[in-house]
């Protein structure tokens, strides 16, 4: 039997763009280390609203799910400096049964690339955090997101 045809999903890479403000330096006005996973974190967080369809409030108060981060890893191949302009894009690197595994580009648009962030993030029961097989239908938004990806690189 084949698989149900399901529309296409209207699914577009995330290109999240900051400008580095001297909050984020250190007097030198290099930008600190914690702020550069802040950003990840804000990408990830627009990336599951806007790709999985449901902010993180919703996820978890409406669906009693969430999606912690378990691991992340940052390396940096240039210094993002005061007043910078960042643009972050956010690749699905792996999609397991109940994990993802995402890495956040920051760079600067045209070709300068000031760091990678992986984040692996489990979903999760709220509130036992017990580990949650992904529903289908993220999968597949997932899944479309991934082709996009590919197809716009």
């Amino acid at each position: 039997m084949d698989a149900p045809q399901h529309p296409p999903l209207d699914i577009v890479p995330i290109n999240k763009i900051h400008r580095v403000p001297w909050g984020d330096c250190d007097p030198a006005g290099i930008i600190y280390t914690p702020r550069v996973l802040d950003y990840a974190i804000e990408t990830f967080e627009v990336w599951n609203r806007d790709v999985l369809g449901t902010s993180w409030m919703k996820l978890n108060h409406e669906l009693s799910m969430g999606f912690p981060t378990v691991r992340t890893e940052i390396d940096f191949l240039n210094a993002p400096v005061c007043d910078d302009v960042i643009v972050l894009e956010l690749n699905v690197d792996k999609l397991g049964a109940s994990s993802l595994t995402s890495i956040v580009t920051g760079h600067n648009g045209d070709g300068k690339i000031y760091f990678h962030v992986k984040i692996i993030s489990c979903l999760v029961d709220m509130p036992q955090m017990t580990s949650k097989q992904i529903p289908d239908e993220f999968r597949q938004r997932i899944l479309a997101y991934q082709a996009a990806c590919r197809d716009n690189g």
